[in-house]
């Protein structure tokens, strides 16, 4: 994926949210609703690309490629899912030096829950996304979410910079155990531990 169509996928993403946040936030007309239906119906069968594989499908390429297709897709980060938010990744080492990775994001209330916090949910979803991509750091190639566990200790709020970090702990035979904290400045919110399994030789060769 070129960088120009990632640029106008996220121009796409920022505008097709800004109406998301009117329509959820003003008491709109059924006139008005209705015009804007109309309208998005409109735009949307006038789209006549091709449609594109799904990252898991046997066309699409093995490693660095299938991995970009997941991620360009996701709905936690991927710019052409229209209700993903946007994360800004770095590396980052656990409390004893372990490897892994960090994202700063900032949630608008489209993923509101408690008054001005973030839906415990999609808190849940944004950990399984981060430590999903931490245990690709293990050695033996990655599994599938088999646990994950979450403490949440204070509410997260929304349209506030949060500081997700996961770091790799233990990584032996088929089982990968990951951990990860969400923080707002010097508050941690939530923590959360994870359980991959990488899929036995039974359940690769059925693949």
């Amino acid at each position: 994926m070129d960088s120009e169509s990632l640029h106008s996928a996220k121009d796409l993403r920022r505008s097709f949210q800004a109406l998301a946040r009117k329509v959820l936030n003003r008491n709109i007309s059924v006139s008005e609703l209705d015009e804007l239906s109309q309208g998005i119906n409109n735009f949307q069968n006038e789209i006549t690309a091709n449609e594109v594989s799904k990252w898991w499908q046997s066309d699409v390429t093995f490693g660095e490629m299938r991995s970009n297709a997941y991620r360009n897709r996701s709905l936690y980060q991927g710019p052409f899912h229209m209700f993903s938010p946007e994360l800004n990744w770095d590396k980052y080492l656990g409390p004893n030096g372990e490897g892994g990775f960090k994202f700063h994001v900032t949630l608008s209330d489209l993923y509101e829950g408690p008054p001005l916090a973030v839906h415990g949910g999609y808190i849940a979803g944004l950990f399984d996304e981060l430590l999903g991509a931490v245990q690709s750091l293990s050695q033996g190639g990655t599994g599938y979410t088999a646990k994950l566990e979450i403490k949440y200790r204070a509410f997260t709020p929304i349209n506030e910079e949060l500081i997700f970090s996961g770091w790799l702990m233990e990584s032996s035979g088929r089982r990968i155990t990951v951990r990860g904290q969400c923080a707002h400045g010097e508050q941690i919110c939530s923590e959360a531990k994870a359980l991959f399994l990488r899929p036995s030789e039974r359940q690769i060769s059925n693949g």
